[in-house]
């Protein structure tokens, strides 16, 4: 237990220590992050040459040109309506086409609506122009205005079609003018909706004539949208080669300390040698599948740590700046320290293989060997069952008939072809009303077998099957001895009951007796006129019938301790022989006034048995009460103890004053006595007190009947 106690201290001391230097160096890998961040920083690159970007702005042409038409004809058109001017439904239907072309221009919107609030736009045409800014745009046009537009906006360029649809790009600031163009010079209304079945044949578009559009992108960005957030990563871009690269040089360091740290002290870290238990493929899987699992997740936490878009792009939302920095922080340095256990747990199990031997290792625990023995051993079970199937038996006789004869056949089938159709058909036909016949005959056999059961169940216990039950014969005699149980079960109850009958008569007569007795001498006491004489004989006779009551009830009190199993015993090393004579010499009186003769044959030594010896004292005690009660007066009682080598036996046979016939069995039951006239006094109770305390003290307790002679064996183990 101290050994244990012990054990357990050193483990808890060893994963205590563990866990903290796998925690300092998860926070001193967390520390170096703002030098990660300066060696991973990529080369700074404009934002808005992004041809994602560029496209947006392509299609925010189609749908601020459309806000536009609307507002100079004074009503809203579909895009359809503005775009679209022929159809060919050949390859589809017009309502489709429709269908799909403004579903499309209304997702350009509201993404212009959500995802670019910061972007500043100015459309006009001859007619009309629209705006979301109170900045003149317009100053583009004008050189000498450019400066002050500078000084508020970090981007900006015009996109100009002419009354041929022909597009031009100018003063474009904040972006590579030559990337700007030759990105814009690719794009076309049909490229850019992508719909699939849309082509040069079946549907032609109208071009955007005559406007011109001015976008400016805001210095001082007043939402949080998705151009804000591009801005915002395109100037917190990593390397991703970077990252990699110092990723892998610190698992390199964990690696080479994990290597320096000796397999018997790395084992004792929490969950570690179980690992050498598992299959080799479960640890293959394991270790593989969570450290590419833990890779990716570590890599992605750290890589958007150093771009400072943990909150955004992990949680999905934005945070309070303290809560913020709280999960960072803890999400960062978990992340580290399930990598580190993993690496570490990883070496030691290598560690485990190399001490163990490689080739052991994988004999032992290489799931494949395992399912291959499996099958193998399976297969040599099956071969074995077949190798040793009792030809003498019947049943497997006629299997082993039915699996040949269908074996033959269906070879027969597989020579012929469309003859073997013939003949698997006949063949089956012949089989369907063979198997029929047998399961007709078994279910017969199986309904006889049922009905017994039931009749069984129902109470009548004469039921007898005559008939032969082939298969079902060895369950047959299974119900007929269950049968003869209950018959024996129903003999005992009927016995149980017209004892408790008679328990319950003797009980009565037995305590009545003497209560009776009490009640009239005490009414005679009553009167005046007796003499003192008549007196003491009266108060004698209620005296004794007293103590014939107490007796008797103390009697009842040990039986019904004795079947409830309520009996205490307290063991000690008792002499059988000594405490034999003592009781012998306790009822000395008794015994001459029976005018009986016992012979006493005992050991010369000590018999010494560790026993309960009050209990054994009441033993000894109610049987010699029975003997004086019962035996023929004047005669010899023969009282033997024969000390064997594993066991002590205690005899006591006399000659009985009256005919012996009962049962032996039935004597030793509460309330049954040798004098069924009920002449001498006594409860009943004396043999079945002695043989409860006999078998509480493990011992057995017998009686044997040979003509007059009534025999009494106790056997007591050593």
């Amino acid at each position: 237990m101290d050994t244990k106690l012990k054990n357990s201290k050193k483990s808890y001391v060893t994963n205590l220590v563990t866990f903290i230097i796998f925690l300092i160096m998860s926070v001193g890998i967390f520390n170096i992050y703002p030098n990660m961040r300066e060696w991973a920083k990529a080369e700074p690159k404009s934002p808005f040459e992004e041809d994602e970007f560029l496209r947006t702005i392509y299609k925010n042409d189609y749908v601020l040109y459309k806000d536009l038409v609307g507002q100079t004809n004074h009503e809203e058109l579909s895009g359809d309506k503005i775009y679209i001017s022929s159809y060919d439904t050949h390859n589809d239907t017009e309502e489709n086409t429709i269908r799909n072309f403004n579903y499309e221009l209304s997702e350009w919107k509201n993404n212009l609506n959500n995802n670019y609030k910061n972007l500043d736009y100015l459309v006009y045409s001859d007619d009309a122009n629209i705006t979301n800014t109170n900045n003149d745009l317009k100053e583009l046009i004008s050189d000498s205005e450019v400066n002050n537009l500078k000084n508020k906006y970090s981007w900006y360029m015009t996109v100009k079609y002419d009354n041929t649809g022909l597009m031009s790009i100018s003063n474009i600031y904040g972006a590579d003018a030559n990337i700007v163009k030759n990105s814009f010079s690719g794009l076309n209304i049909r490229e850019i909706w992508g719909y699939p079945r849309i082509n040069d044949e079946n549907v032609k578009f109208n071009p955007i004539k005559n406007v011109t559009f001015i976008y400016g992108i805001p210095k001082d960005l007043k939402y949080t949208d998705g151009l804000s957030i591009m801005i915002d990563e395109s100037q917190n871009k990593m390397n991703i080669a970077s990252v990699i690269t110092i990723l892998s040089g610190i698992v390199s360091i964990i690696l080479i300390l994990s290597l320096l740290i000796p397999y018997k002290n790395g084992k004792e870290v929490f969950g570690v040698k179980y690992f050498s238990k598992i299959p080799f493929e479960i640890n293959c899987f394991i270790f593989g599948a969570g450290g590419i699992a833990i890779g990716a997740v570590l890599g992605l936490t750290v890589t958007e740590t150093l771009r400072n878009r943990f909150a955004i792009n992990l949680i999905g939302s934005r945070m309070d700046k303290n809560l913020e920095g709280i999960t960072m922080i803890s999400v960062n340095i978990i992340m580290w320290m399930a990598a580190i256990y993993i690496i570490f747990a990883g070496v030691m199990l290598l560690k485990s293989i190399i001490n163990f031997g490689v080739i052991k290792y994988l004999k032992e625990n290489l799931l494949i060997i395992k399912i291959f023995k499996y099958i193998k051993k399976l297969f040599s079970n099956v071969f074995n069952y077949i190798g040793h199937i009792d030809l003498n038996d019947k049943s497997n006789k006629f299997i082993i008939k039915v699996i040949g004869v269908n074996l033959i056949i269906m070879l027969i089938c597989c020579i012929f072809w469309f003859l073997g159709i013939v003949i698997a058909l006949i063949y089956n036909i012949i089989l369907f009303y063979s198997i029929r016949k047998q399961y007709g005959d078994i279910r017969n056999k199986f309904s006889i077998l049922l009905n017994e059961a039931d009749r069984i169940a129902g109470g009548d216990l004469e039921v007898e099957i005559e008939d032969d039950l082939g298969l079902f014969n060895p369950l047959k005699d299974r119900i007929e001895k269950i049968k003869d149980g209950l018959k024996k079960a129903v003999n005992e109850e009927v016995k149980s009951q017209r004892m408790k009958t008679e328990l319950i008569s003797n009980v009565s007569h037995d305590l009545k007796t003497p209560l009776t007795s009490i009640i009239t001498y005490t009414d005679l006491l009553k009167k005046d006129n007796l003499t003192e004489e008549e007196r003491k004989s009266y108060i004698d006779t209620i005296d004794k019938k007293s103590q014939r009551l107490k007796f008797l009830i103390e009697d009842l009190f040990e039986v019904s301790k004795a079947t409830s199993g309520d009996i205490k015993l307290n063991l000690v090393n008792v002499d059988i022989v000594e405490l034999m004579r003592q009781t012998q010499i306790e009822l000395d009186d008794k015994i001459k006034d029976s005018k009986l003769i016992l012979k006493n044959s005992y050991p010369a030594s000590k018999v010494i048995l560790n026993l309960d010896s009050q209990k054994t004292f009441r033993i000894f005690e109610n049987l010699i009460i029975n003997v004086v009660k019962y035996a023929m007066k004047g005669s010899r009682v023969y009282v033997d103890i024969i000390d064997h080598e594993k066991n002590v036996e205690i005899t006591i046979k006399n000659m009985s004053a009256e005919e012996l016939n009962f049962d032996p069995f039935d004597i030793v039951d509460r309330f049954q006595r040798g004098d069924k006239s009920r002449n001498t006094e006594g409860s009943g109770l004396g043999l079945a007190i002695a043989k409860s305390f006999v078998e509480v003290q493990g011992g057995t307790f017998n009686i044997e009947v040979d003509g007059d002679l009534f025999k009494v064996i106790i056997i007591f183990k050593k």
